[in-house]
């Protein structure tokens, strides 16, 4: 035990001084901690003072549990395939072969598991002013939120664990516990559809059956949810209650797993050595998903990229890349699920209020659109070549270099943003101009989000804690959006009795402007990423 706690106080004390040789870090890391204490703040003075009408709580029931279902199904499912682990390669190499019992390290593993995921999911305390504002949720109920999110989520990596143990070479095995988890899936779902159609099938049918209290008897997913809901709506015997269910959970499949498995270091291992892999990978900049195919045949169709001189040659590069990996290239998965997100809820919202105004739907699923993007940004095709010595030796400005490695990101949201907003444009029957609007503004956001990520890989380089950086990288788009959404802001004041149809136009292009401004200067400030291999590391 002594040896287990001298290597966390050696980490935690190897931080705070590597903090301290990375001063862009340090600052960031302050800036964020200010930014959640003004942000809670804020949020408990608005709830003393708002006296307006708040969105209706099954709503939150309903976002609870898809994202519960998320974290726990997702990590099963996940760990069927290639196991789980609550491990590092640093462990394999120090701790696995030290003459340290078993359950204390596995005791280490779990604490240090438990202390990774708080951290990888702190960006949920900064929807506090939006909970409270929509639903009057207080900062404790967001917190409650955080704790039972990673204490569903360390119970399910346990359980997942026990699960690839019992089903680790054996098909068969896999096909019944998967079984398992659908019929679980199903059960849920078929308790939900009950309470719909027992309630007259209607929209508020509908609301009642995704806050039905049958869905908390669920095990864990459904108790965390309850537990949740009883810290949010003052019910302590609901929170007691299924707090000690999840208690007795995580313990009975620690026990179970321990039992089944004394020696957990095999099944561990394989997965260990993955999440490793990807994590240099990620550090070296090179693509996950490619090394996910190195074992697949490539579709090599054209080859030689027959255009490009000097910087312009790497967005060929990247063209001839994305071509054999999609052949429609900047439209993806998630292009078609955006689209078809918009023209569902256009349909819907349109059926369920006929008084709501065409504009309004473009402007609410523009957000959307944005948010998805925010989330689905990779780091890019650029991110890559850095990792590779041709694009320092090319004798070009640094600039151009730069921009024209960064061009197949950029073009990305503008061709997407094109068949997004022209075809929901037409669904929605709105303004042409709107439309317009919303396809530039969205493409302007792209390209600050790869500004973003390079300023990002500037001045924190590689972290590897992905849900802090989450939380940095916002934190930067936020500083760097605010002049241009307060001059949109502005503008839309100021032309909302005049403008007319057009305000929405208006109103869009400081912010379209700025974006492209703004991204075109931190590029050409960060220029220098190209001329040292040092910032890699």
């Amino acid at each position: 035990m002594k040896a287990l706690i001298y290597l966390v106080r050696k980490e935690i004390k190897n931080f705070f001084r590597d903090l301290l040789h990375h001063p862009g870090r340090l600052i960031i890391y302050l800036l964020i901690i200010a930014l959640f204490v003004t942000s809670v703040i804020g949020s408990m003075q608005e709830g003393e003072e708002h006296t307006g009408n708040y969105a209706d709580i099954r709503i939150l029931h309903g976002v609870v549990l898809a994202w519960l279902l998320f974290l726990g199904v997702a990590t099963l499912l996940n760990a069927l395939k290639s196991g789980t682990t609550m491990f590092q390669m640093s462990d394999v190499n120090f701790l696995f072969v030290s003459p340290i019992d078993p359950k204390t390290i596995l005791t280490y593993g779990l604490v240090k598991q438990t202390a990774a995921t708080l951290l990888g999911f702190i960006f949920i305390l900064f929807y506090s002013p939006l909970l409270n504002e929509q639903f009057n949720i207080s900062p404790n109920s967001v917190v409650a939120l955080l704790v039972y999110s990673v204490f569903l989520l360390i119970v399910v990596q346990i359980l997942a664990l026990l699960f690839y143990s019992y089903c680790n070479g054996n098909d068969e095995r896999k096909n019944k516990v998967r079984t398992v988890i659908y019929v679980y899936l199903g059960l849920m779902l078929l308790t939900a559809l009950y309470v719909f159609q027992q309630n007259g099938a209607t929209m508020d049918a509908g609301m009642q059956a995704i806050a039905s209290p049958y869905l908390e008897y669920f095990p864990l997913i459904g108790w965390a949810q309850g537990a949740i809901f009883g810290v949010i709506e003052g019910n302590m015997t609901a929170t007691i209650c299924y707090t000690i269910l999840l208690v007795a959970s995580f313990v009975l499949v620690l026990v179970l797993f321990r039992r089944t498995n004394a020696d957990y270091y095999e099944d561990v291992l394989q997965s260990t050595e993955a999440q490793f892999g990807a994590r240099q990978a990620m550090k070296e900049n090179r693509s996950s998903l490619a090394m996910a195919r190195a074992n697949k045949k490539v579709h090599v169709g054209k080859t030689g990229l027959n255009r490009g001189w000097g910087a312009n040659t790497f967005f060929y590069k990247h063209l001839c890349e994305a071509r054999r990996e999609n052949k429609l290239v900047f439209l993806g998965t998630s292009s078609f699920v955006m689209l078809a997100a918009n023209i569902i809820g256009v349909l819907v919202f349109s059926a369920m209020d006929e008084t709501v105004q065409p504009d309004d739907l473009m402007l609410g699923f523009f957000a959307f659109d944005v948010y998805v993007l925010f989330l689905m940004n990779a780091v890019g095709y650029w991110a890559k070549e850095l990792a590779r010595p041709y694009i320092y030796l090319v004798p070009e400005d640094p600039f151009r270099k730069l921009l024209w490695a960064s061009m197949m990101n950029i073009l990305k949201p503008i061709v997407e943003g094109a068949v997004l907003f022209f075809i929901t444009t037409l669904v929605a029957d709105a303004n042409p101009l709107s439309g317009i609007a919303a396809f530039l503004a969205y493409s302007s956001f792209g390209m600050i989000f790869v500004a973003g990520n390079i300023l990002a890989k500037r001045t924190m380089g590689s972290m590897s804690n992905r849900g802090l950086v989450a939380g940095l990288f916002m934190l930067l788009l936020l500083l760097i959006m605010t002049p241009g959404v307060s001059g949109s802001v502005a503008v839309y004041m100021a032309l909302e009795e005049t403008a007319g149809a057009s305000l929405l136009f208006f109103s869009s292009l400081p912010i379209i402007g700025w974006n492209i401004v703004a991204s075109l200067i931190i590029i050409f400030l960060c220029r220098n990423l190209l001329s040292t291999v040092e910032v890699l590391n």
